[in-house]
């Protein structure tokens, strides 16, 4: 099953002590990239989050949100009680007349904003477990994508394989054609001289043609490629790439059976075909 490298999702939990938010968003690329964005102070936690991240999402950008709110006790701003006793110490040896605010303003008796979430027990592993559940989310929206993605392409094959039959059928007419059309004009050019062509001459002429416009090759190449193409949609590993390279292999057959065909029926096949090998390799470039 294909899976979309396009997804969102989002999950939180709130306690007694803290509120913590998660979205998720990815979107196509080549590699894995994370762009994380943490409250000050929970760097720790970005490898953490990049490992569950990494286990459930093979590549393409992710960016993840984390909100950590705290609450109740755990949302005070805590005191450096080691660095207030150091003051008092000093300070008692010039002026016993210091207001409590005064020794709460001096430098780094009170911890900035960011402290407060280190107060909070197992705030880790409760980012991570939300962390884990806004994933969840995100693959499934991305398993829907896949989903329909995966149809659209099995429709887009079998309409290549209709075209590719098509020019499978159309292929012995044109060497017909060309044999008549030889003909026609090789009557007209000598109609009225007093020169002759023997049929051997004609027939190299043809076998000629023959040889170099033979798609036979092609057609059965492009063929199975397309049988490639459909039983790795069935896979349930992550397949872009391969689907990728599938699509550039599929694009070099149909360029090949163009150039040799020289028939206009088949070349119109040929563009349609082309069409529906551009729209599997837009598909792929959004598949994970």
């Amino acid at each position: 099953m294909i899976r979309s490298m396009t997804g969102y999702g989002a999950a939180e939990r709130t306690d007694d002590q803290v509120r913590v938010a998660v979205e998720i968003r990815t979107i196509n690329n080549r590699f894995f990239k994370l762009i994380p964005r943490l409250p000050d102070g929970l760097g720790a936690v970005e490898v953490a989050i990049e490992r569950l991240l990494r286990a459930g999402v093979s590549r393409g950008t992710v960016n993840v949100g984390v909100k950590v709110e705290p609450r109740g006790p755990a949302a005070r701003v805590p005191i450096n009680t080691d660095i207030l006793a150091a003051y008092k110490r000093d300070l008692a040896l010039v002026t016993d007349n210091l207001s409590d605010d005064a020794l709460l303003a001096l430098p780094g008796v009170l911890g900035s904003e960011d402290v407060l979430l280190t107060g909070i027990e197992g705030l880790q592993e409760r980012i991570e477990a939300v962390v884990a559940e806004a994933l969840v989310e995100l693959n499934r929206m991305r398993d829907a994508e896949g989903e329909a993605t995966a149809n659209d392409m099995a429709a887009t094959l079998e309409e290549i394989e209709r075209r590719i039959e098509a020019v499978r059928q159309r292929a012995p007419a044109v060497v017909n054609d060309y044999r008549a059309r030889l003909q026609e004009r090789v009557q007209t050019m000598i109609e009225g001289a007093e020169i002759t062509v023997d049929d051997q001459s004609l027939i190299r002429e043809v076998a000629f043609f023959a040889e170099r416009s033979d798609i036979n090759e092609e057609l059965a190449r492009l063929a199975s490629h397309v049988d490639q193409f459909r039983e790795l949609l069935a896979d349930a590993a992550p397949l872009g790439r391969k689907l990728e390279f599938l699509t550039q292999e599929m694009y070099r057959e149909v360029n090949t059976i163009g150039a040799k065909a020289n028939d206009p029926e088949v070349s119109r096949e040929v563009v349609e075909i082309k069409v529906g090998v551009d729209r599997l390799r837009e598909h792929t470039q959004n598949i994970e």
